[in-house]
């Protein structure tokens, strides 16, 4: 398996950090896929919830446009 996937397809939750010491794991906060925290999976993480954060950003800037006719 390459890099992390979440349950769903369509799933647009938060990974997290969670557990310590060799217990540690990554997990989606909506639909709860798991992955240990190796460190390729915790920089994959970190790379989708920012693209995630920069995706909603953009979205709440285009609600806010007014429609153009």
């Amino acid at each position: 398996m390459d890099g992390l996937t979440h349950t769903y397809d369509d799933c647009t939750g938060n990974w997290k950090l969670v557990g310590s010491g060799d217990g540690r794991t990554i997990l989606c906060d909506r639909c709860d896929a798991r992955f240990s925290a190796t460190p390729e999976n915790r920089l994959a993480a970190i790379d989708e919830n920012y693209a995630g954060i920069y995706l909603r950003r953009l979205t709440a800037e285009g609600m806010t446009l007014p429609d153009r006719k």
